[in-house]
């Protein structure tokens, strides 16, 4: 791989005359394209394609929310959406499908998740979401601002990423689910810093 220092290729990205342009981490690089046939694939190497375009087509739902948001300022050595991608694949199944909800990661980073988190309507098929959690002695000051965050999700449809207003020092609270096509059967939380700098795994809840 080559890097471009100046010229037309700073600006340019993609594909041209079997050379592809790659912009990463603010500079422009150069590689070869790779030179594939139709009956060149293996079956094995058919069905890694498929499950990978399946797992592409999946993540670049979320290109302009989580993974601008909190994705890409979080990733080293590669782009945000292919952290969020790499990150994701266990949820998938061979053939692409989403196998298990709860490995999804919407959310990534360092700040912590509280122990006892609790999460339930308050009535059935109520959109109103109560949840409560234990108070953590090794936090205090700036942490307690934290706000939790959520993604609500049914159907394979998902919300808008929102912020509940609840912080961290309040140990509990109540937030509405936002709206979706379908019926919301899952939703993955995450805390927030103040500043929007930090974030926590998200994690998934049944409703």
């Amino acid at each position: 791989m080559a890097k471009v220092l100046g010229g037309i290729g700073s600006n340019l990205s993609g594909k041209a005359e079997g050379t592809v342009f790659v912009q990463f981490n603010g500079g422009v690089y150069t590689r070869r394209a790779p030179q594939y046939k139709k009956d060149s694939w293996t079956p094995r190497q058919a069905a890694a394609r498929q499950r990978f375009g399946a797992i592409n087509s999946f993540c670049r739902q979320f290109s302009y929310s989580v993974i601008p948001q909190i994705w890409k300022p979080a990733a080293v050595k590669m782009g945000g959406f292919a952290f969020f991608l790499k990150s994701n694949m266990p949820a998938f199944g061979l053939d692409g499908s989403l196998e298990d909800v709860k490995k999804l990661r919407l959310s990534t980073g360092k700040l912590t998740w509280p122990e006892e988190f609790e999460v339930h309507r308050a009535a059935e098929l109520s959109n109103t979401v109560e949840v409560s959690w234990a108070k953590d002695m090794r936090l205090g000051g700036i942490h307690l601002k934290d706000e939790l965050m959520g993604i609500s999700a049914g159907d394979g449809q998902y919300s808008y990423v929102i912020a509940t207003g609840i912080q961290r020092g309040a140990l509990n609270g109540t937030f509405q689910l936002p709206v979706l096509p379908a019926e919301a059967t899952h939703i993955y939380l995450f805390f927030g810093s103040m500043d929007r700098q930090n974030y926590s795994e998200s994690i998934c809840f049944e409703l």
